[in-house]
C-alpha cells in the first residue's frame, strides 16, 4: 500500500510542479483601479486614454503568460521590490529615481501635460503668479501668494519630474495628500465637491469628467512644463520582465504604426487637443524609427 502511494505521488508531483512553475512564470499586472481591469477583461469598452491604449496593447500579447490583479500602487511596489515573479504596473512616467530600481517600456500612451484647474467660479488668479503668456510662473509662487487655498494630491504619484520638483517646494500646508487605490477618480471628487481649491489635472481626464458631470473649470498651464508626459508600464527588474518588455516593445512598434493608436487618443480629448497630439505621436514615431 505505501509503495502503491509512492507511486502515486511520484507520478502526480510532477504535474503539480509543472502547474506551479507555469503559474511562477506568469506576470502579473498590478491594476490600481477596478474599471481598468473591466477594460482588460472585456467587460466594459475603455472611456479614457490610458484604458484604450492599454488594451490595443495587451490584446496582441500573450494573455495566457499574463494575470491582472488589483492592488495599490503602494502593494505593488512592495511585491516588485521583494518578488522574483515578473511584476509589473501600467501608466507610469519614467523618472531617475523609478529608472535605478525598474525596467520600462517604451512609451503606451501620450498626454498633454497636467494644467492647474480651478473652479470657473471662483476670482481669476492675479497677473502678479502669471507670466506674460498667462502661464503660472510657478507652484511654488502660486502658493506664496495664495497660502491659504489647498492642492489635491497623490502619496505615490509621479506628476513628473518638472512638477515633482516644484511640488516639493511648495508648503505641507496647502497639500492634502491622498493614499490607495483609485487615486485619480478620489482626487478629482475632493475637486469636484471643492474641498480642496485646485487640481493638477491631465486635459483628457478632466475632459472626461466634464463630459459627465457637467462641471466648469478655468484651466492654467504651468511655465517650463513639459508639452507631453509619457505613460510606460514599469516592471521589476527579473529575467521574465525583462522578456515581457522586450515583447511590449516590439508589439508599440507595431501599434504605433496604427490609425487605432492615434484614434485611443483623440477619442478622449477635447478638439482642441487633437492637433497637438497627433504631433507629438507622429514626432515619437519618427525619431524612434531613425534610431533603428
Amino acid at each position: 500500500m505505501r509503495l502503491a502511494k509512492r507511486w502515486v505521488w511520484a507520478c502526480i508531483l510532477p504535474f503539480f510542479m509543472s502547474i506551479n512553475e507555469c503559474l511562477a512564470n506568469k506576470a502579473r499586472i498590478y491594476l490600481d483601479e477596478e474599471d481598468e481591469l473591466k477594460v482588460f477583461t472585456s467587460l466594459t469598452a475603455p472611456s479614457n486614454i490610458a484604458g484604450a491604449t492599454n488594451k490595443l496593447l495587451f490584446d496582441v500579447l500573450d494573455n495566457d503568460s499574463i494575470e491582472f490583479a488589483l492592488s495599490s500602487y503602494n502593494r505593488a511596489l512592495r511585491e516588485m521590490q521583494s518578488n522574483t515573479q515578473a511584476i509589473c504596473t501600467i501608466n507610469r512616467i519614467k523618472t531617475a529615481e523609478r529608472e535605478a530600481s525598474f525596467l520600462f517600456s517604451l512609451p503606451v500612451n501620450f498626454y498633454v501635460s497636467r494644467r492647474l484647474y480651478q473652479h470657473a467660479s471662483a476670482r481669476k488668479l492675479a497677473n502678479a503668479v502669471l507670466n506674460p503668456n498667462g502661464e503660472i510662473r510657478s507652484l511654488q509662487s502660486l502658493f506664496k501668494v495664495y497660502s491659504s487655498k489647498l492642492i489635491a494630491l497623490s502619496d505615490n504619484m509621479s506628476y513628473g519630474p518638472f512638477l515633482d520638483d516644484q511640488l516639493k517646494q511648495v508648503d505641507s500646508s496647502n497639500k492634502v495628500i491622498r493614499s490607495g487605490s483609485e487615486q485619480y477618480e478620489t482626487i478629482y471628487r475632493m475637486f469636484r465637491l471643492q474641498r480642496v481649491d485646485y487640481l493638477l489635472g491631465y486635459p483628457a481626464e478632466v475632459f472626461r469628467h466634464v463630459k459627465n458631470d457637467g462641471a466648469s473649470y478655468r484651466s492654467y498651464k504651468i511655465a517650463g512644463t513639459p508639452t507631453f508626459i509619457l505613460g510606460h508600464v514599469m516592471c521589476n527588474k527579473t529575467s521574465n520582465s525583462q522578456a515581457l518588455i522586450k515583447a511590449i516593445n516590439k508589439a508599440m512598434r507595431k501599434i504605433y504604426k496604427t490609425q487605432s493608436f492615434v484614434a485611443a487618443h483623440l477619442n478622449f480629448l477635447p478638439p482642441s487637443e487633437h492637433k497637438i497630439t497627433q504631433s507629438i505621436i507622429e514626432k515619437y514615431k519618427y525619431e524612434l524609427d531613425e534610431k533603428q
